[in-house]
């Protein structure tokens, strides 16, 4: 089912002064080929990876919602987002019950198949990672290399290192999903049956960030915005993106802002693009959709429906590291199929695992 849906212009900087975006990264490997448009650049303090998790370094930001001042559309490849529908390029189907994967930004997808995660490369060739048995959700990549795994059943978040040695981190929590991780090696997540938003610390300390229904309620996909120092995440049934401002958690405490609905739809996974724009599965319909933030992160017009899945899908990363095309968003679910959906713009730039000796 294809849906068409009217697309606004916008323009706001998110930090109030202009910054100018770039063409982004020309050489990328591309495992798909690239659609029309481009990212947007961002203030970087060093190179990383695109919107996955991966690439070399830890990379900061400060998101552009497109040059020029206040009031004034946006320019460059802000201005050229791809429109949908875009036909989705099936890249590989070796995973099984992963609902959740990552780059290590060394040509790799890190993601399950049966009881172990395994490693899979651009080539198609695949070896064993490390052995995580059960339901697996959230995967991430903290800076040093850690991959950090949400396991719903046991309530617990494990690090998984890179020697594929498992090791407990915090437990006790209420089948935490959707993880998302900081520069400072925080984990930002989601406990579905608990309805909350936490943040765990280096520390494995957990501090609750928003909880209770109505505005936390069955929360899945989760991602930290630092440009906004706002955190995003999915009400998952009830089809809503929903922002956390932690600046002004004491004012409000507990009253996240509805962001945008998706009718009809359970909302999982969420990543935002170097133009500051949140990306969105739907897990029901088996979609991906754009939300077109302002500079303090609300909606700019109606969701666009970008891309339609012909096997389950619950999240979405930009591409990192050798094979793997940064400006192409890999969308992938349970049923085992990653998918190469072409944007031709790149990811908000993310912590990243260091480069290989």
């Amino acid at each position: 089912m294809k849906r068409g849906y009217r697309l606004l212009g916008w323009a706001l900087l998110l930090s109030g002064a202009p910054l100018a975006c770039g063409s982004g990264d020309p050489s990328a490997a591309n495992g798909a080929t690239s659609g029309s448009g481009g990212g947007a650049s961002a203030a970087t303090t060093s190179s990383g990876g695109g919107g996955g998790a991966g690439g070399a370094g830890v990379t900061t930001t400060a998101s552009n919602a497109g040059s020029g001042g206040a009031g004034a559309p946006p320019t460059g490849e802000c201005a050229e987002l791809a429109a949908g529908p875009i036909e989705p390029t099936r890249i590989t189907d070796v995973f099984s019950g992963s609902e959740d994967f990552a780059f290590n930004g060394q040509g790799h997808i890190v993601a399950k198949q049966g009881p172990n995660l395994i490693r899979y490369e651009a080539t198609g060739q695949t070896s064993n990672f490390a052995s995580l048995p059960g339901t697996v959700l959230g995967l991430k990549y903290l800076p040093d290399g850690t991959l950090v795994a949400a396991l719903p059943e046991r309530g617990a978040v494990v690090k998984v290192l890179a020697t594929g040695q498992v090791e407990a981190f915090v437990e006790g929590l209420s089948a935490p999903n959707g993880l998302s991780v900081d520069t400072d090696g925080n984990v930002w997540a989601t406990e579905t049956t608990g309805n909350r938003v936490v943040r765990l610390d280096p520390d494995a300390n957990v501090e609750p960030i928003a909880g209770g229904e109505p505005e936390v309620s069955q929360p899945n996909g989760i991602v930290f915005d630092p440009a906004r120092r706002v955190v995003f995440y999915t009400n998952a049934s009830a089809g809503e993106i929903r922002r956390i401002d932690l600046d002004a958690r004491g004012e409000e405490p507990g009253r996240p802002a509805l962001v945008t609905t998706v009718a009809s739809a359970v909302l999982d996974g969420l990543v935002l693009d170097s133009c500051g724009h949140l990306y969105v599965v739907d897990s029901k319909d088996r979609e991906l959709y754009r939300v077109r933030l302002d500079a303090g992160g609300d909606a700019v017009g109606e969701p666009e429906l970008l891309a339609s899945f012909p096997t389950s899908v619950a999240n979405a990363q930009f591409g990192s590291g050798p094979g793997f095309n940064r400006k192409t968003l890999y969308v992938g679910g349970v049923a085992g199929s990653i998918y190469a959906v072409a944007l031709d713009i790149g990811g908000a730039p993310v912590p990243a695992p260091p480069a290989a000796p």
